[in-house]
């Protein structure tokens, strides 16, 4: 059945003319037949260049955009290089560079994820290796099940990241130093937590997850087991309502009180996750990893940052709207288009100082200092009782996911 046909009944022609539009631009940006035949092409040939200089049990594993269903034509390709042990990221490096197929290949060994970048000559795909960590399988997994489990979720997070990227908002380029998978976990998070839920928690899917499950069978094994999860009910939202529905939430979420958790599928309070040492950061956006439960996704974001893309926030908000109620005729490049505040507007939370977004321990405009650490004090019996569920979630976990944690 083809996507249009799934989708519910737009309310407007003008919403149907959005969300044609939108599918448009899907289209015309994601990856082709031809791009993934070159994609599975570079890992045969970094797979042979490993196994020439010695590892004859070497595996490459494509994650990321590649897989997800989100990627675009010109997406870096990211694989995970199964050495058998984790891999030294600069003697790695020096093997890509005996040969002619990679160049501008750099080491980058004290990230925390270690890294070997490279360029792949003929197709001009940027390439990031990584060896030690497969965390990135999972994320991989969980955004292709997400976008399987309903026909909207996949157009919705392509537009925004398109939208992102358009702006100048993600990479390390960018004024506000997102990631695309930061935007892309937003998006899943809005979709967990509306009053009709489109997607299901983390926590909920672990819970029909067999013990000895392999990352690449993630998607499919959910898929297979998809009616034991809770019923959600029925939501008629169309692409373009949801959107709007997004620009709207992050706009006026308050990020200075709140934690994104796309684990617990809800928003969380960060001195509730703080004292159940699920998850701490002092940073001023935190957007809580599904799987790595204590590492910040948005982690180099800084206030300035945050204000910028409020304001981004306001100006989507405010053009999509005008989008789906105008009779005049409006094209949706116009959202693309940024648009920047010359001067502070009294309904934009990004501009209102009157909304201050830095964390309550601060003091003064911008202030990154940790708070001072008390040396000792007894815990409330509410705090306990978040670290006993801290303890009880992580039980409940898959065996595979406390062994990688290092809980067992």
């Amino acid at each position: 059945m083809l996507i249009q046909e799934r989708l519910q009944i737009c309310k407007t022609s003008e919403e149907k003319e959005m969300n044609d539009h939108i599918l448009d631009i899907v289209k015309e940006n994601e990856l082709k037949v031809g791009d993934h035949e070159a994609r599975v092409s570079i890992c045969s040939s970094i797979r042979e260049v490993f196994i020439e200089a010695g590892y004859t049990n070497c595996l490459v594993y494509p994650y990321g955009s590649t897989l997800n269903g989100v990627g675009f034509s010109d997406s870096d390709l990211d694989l995970y290089v199964d050495l058998g042990f984790s891999g030294d990221t600069v003697k790695i490096s020096k093997i890509l560079a005996k040969g002619t197929e990679f160049v501008n290949i750099e080491a980058i060994p004290n990230a925390r994820v270690p890294i070997v970048k490279a360029v792949h000559f003929s197709s001009g795909i940027n390439c990031d290796l990584s060896f030690g960590n497969k965390a990135s399988l999972w994320n991989t997994e969980f955004i292709r099940f997400c976008c399987l489990s309903d026909p909207r979720v996949r157009p919705l997070i392509m537009v925004v990241r398109y939208w992102g990227r358009m702006h100048g908002l993600v990479g390390r380029e960018g004024n506000v130093r997102l990631c695309n998978y930061a935007l892309t976990m937003m998006v899943i998070a809005y979709l967990q937590q509306i009053p009709c839920p489109i997607l299901h928690s983390v926590q909920q899917l672990l819970t029909i997850t067999d013990v000895d499950l392999a990352p690449s069978s993630f998607s499919s094994h959910l898929l297979s087991k998809a009616h034991i999860l809770p019923l959600l009910g029925k939501n008629t939202d169309s692409i373009s309502d949801l959107l709007l529905g997004f620009f709207n939430h992050y706009h006026s979420f308050d990020y200075s009180s709140n934690v994104i958790s796309i684990f617990l599928g809800r928003t969380c309070s960060r001195e509730q996750l703080s004292a159940g040492n699920l998850f701490k950061s002092s940073n001023p956006v935190c957007v809580q990893d599904p799987f790595e439960l204590d590492f910040n996704i948005c982690r180099n974001m800084n206030e300035k940052a945050l204000g910028l893309l409020k304001c981004r926030f306001y100006e989507g908000s405010k053009k999509t709207r005008k989008l789906l109620t105008s009779q005049e005729s409006t094209s949706l490049a116009t959202l693309f288009h940024p648009s920047p505040h010359t001067s502070p507007l009294l309904d934009c939370h990004g501009c209102n100082t009157n909304n201050p977004t830095q964390p309550p321990w601060t003091e003064g405009p911008i202030c990154y200092t940790q708070p001072a650490k008390i040396p000792h004090y007894m815990p409330t019996i509410a705090e306990y009782n978040l670290a006993v569920l801290r303890c009880s979630v992580a039980q409940r976990m898959p065996p595979w996911w406390r062994k990688w944690r290092g809980l067992d």
